[in-house]
């Protein structure tokens, strides 16, 4: 006799069935938020049942979801044994900024020359948010930031770049941004130890970068652009050269997923 099997159909808000599409898009969300807070690292194995049985969907669309992170560099399908999150590796990492620097160079150039007045007091408003997270900070005595701070700092920082790269008015600029900014986020971020002497010096970098694009300086908002994302890159190799020697790489700090997710969200809109 056949048994009778009861299926769960995944729904949006309204109660209407999620199509396949969305659904992928639903499941590619759920494995990223995974991937940048830690709960899948480096060497993991990704297992298409248990996300499926996570997210209350069929394994088709988890497996697309995967497809498209293969694509994007973050996950490595192993022959006759599955797929895994990819490690990190130098080379990775210099290419990842290497690509970022000329696409934020491109978008910094254009911001300068056609940023609206609104978007120019917004990037000075986010400027001024990453000060007072240090401010912040630095009254807690705390040797690294951490918290609620660390939120607001990280928020305003991804919110910086993202909005020189809307102002740009590109989209194809920001799709590649969006990839980059994920692999970047995973491999070559979450384990700097931010202390007060780091974060002041990244807040005078956004600062300079600002103040140019204000005076509508083409040429020294991407001088000081390039400027700050060498340091960021030198910063990340320093932290992955720590990790080969032994000191550990730690997963992403408190505040960290929820700033990258908020920049995720404005590149996409949330699936239904």
């Amino acid at each position: 006799m056949q048994k009778n099997r009861s299926k769960k159909t995944a729904r949006n808000a309204s109660g209407s069935p999620l199509t396949t599409s969305k659904l992928g898009d639903r499941a590619y969300q759920h494995l990223k938020r995974k991937l940048l807070n830690g709960e899948l690292a480096a060497g993991d194995k990704i297992s298409e049942v248990q996300l499926a049985a996570d997210l209350g969907m069929s394994r088709t669309p988890v497996r697309e979801a995967i497809r498209r992170l293969e694509m994007e560099g973050v996950l490595q399908p192993v022959a006759s044994s599955g797929t895994f999150v990819k490690h990190a590796e130098r080379s990775t990492i210099i290419e990842v900024y290497e690509l970022r620097i000329a696409i934020e160079g491109f978008a910094v150039q254009k911001a300068a020359r056609r940023m609206k007045p609104a978007q120019t007091r917004e990037l000075r408003k986010l400027c001024n948010a990453m000060l007072g997270a240090i401010r912040a900070f630095r009254d807690s005595g705390e040797p690294y930031l951490t918290g609620e701070p660390l939120q607001c700092y990280l928020s305003a920082d991804v919110g910086f770049h993202l909005l020189l790269l809307e102002a740009a008015e590109n989209r194809h600029a920001l799709a590649i941004y969006n990839d980059l900014n994920l692999r970047s986020a995973i491999f070559g971020c979450r384990s700097h130890e931010r202390d007060l002497h780091h974060v002041a010096r990244v807040w005078l970098q956004h600062d300079r970068v600002a103040r140019a694009v204000q005076q509508h300086d083409a040429k020294r908002a991407l001088q000081k652009l390039e400027k700050h994302m060498y340091a960021s890159m030198n910063a990340a190799l320093e932290a992955y050269d720590a990790h080969l020697a032994g000191r550990c790489m730690g997963t992403a700090q408190p505040g960290f997923t929820e700033a990258m997710a908020a920049s995720m969200a404005r590149l996409h809109p949330k699936v239904a």
